[in-house]
């Protein structure tokens, strides 16, 4: 039985950057960026990304969400991770946080 994980927004609750927009990008752990497909997406404190991206749950799928400073030469911060469960399905929408770093990210999704 195929499993989708479908992730509808993120919101930034708090930035990292002290200018109060980050440059973030969000891939599985260990895996390839999947958002945005390139680049980065510019988020301000209080903004939401609004998300259409299916990710196949094949067993606990972890995502992580990381800061990049663009142009700075140093590395991208990871902000936090979160699991999504196959056991999930059928719950309606779930909210979990990516949270480090100094930055508070909700990430909202349904599983089915």
């Amino acid at each position: 039985m195929s499993v989708l994980a479908k992730l509808l927004e993120l919101t930034a609750a708090s930035c990292q950057d002290r200018d109060g927009e980050d440059e973030i990008v969000m891939s599985r752990v260990g895996g390839v960026q999947f958002f945005p497909t390139s680049g980065t997406v510019s988020m301000r404190e209080g903004s939401t990304e609004e998300l259409d991206i299916f990710v196949p749950v094949f067993g606990d799928v972890r995502l992580a969400l990381h800061e990049v400073d663009r142009g700075s030469g140093m590395p991208a911060r990871l902000v936090g991770t979160v699991s999504i469960s196959p056991d999930e399905a059928g719950r309606g929408t779930i909210r979990k946080k990516f949270e480090g770093a100094g930055a508070l990210y909700e990430l909202s999704y349904v599983v089915s």
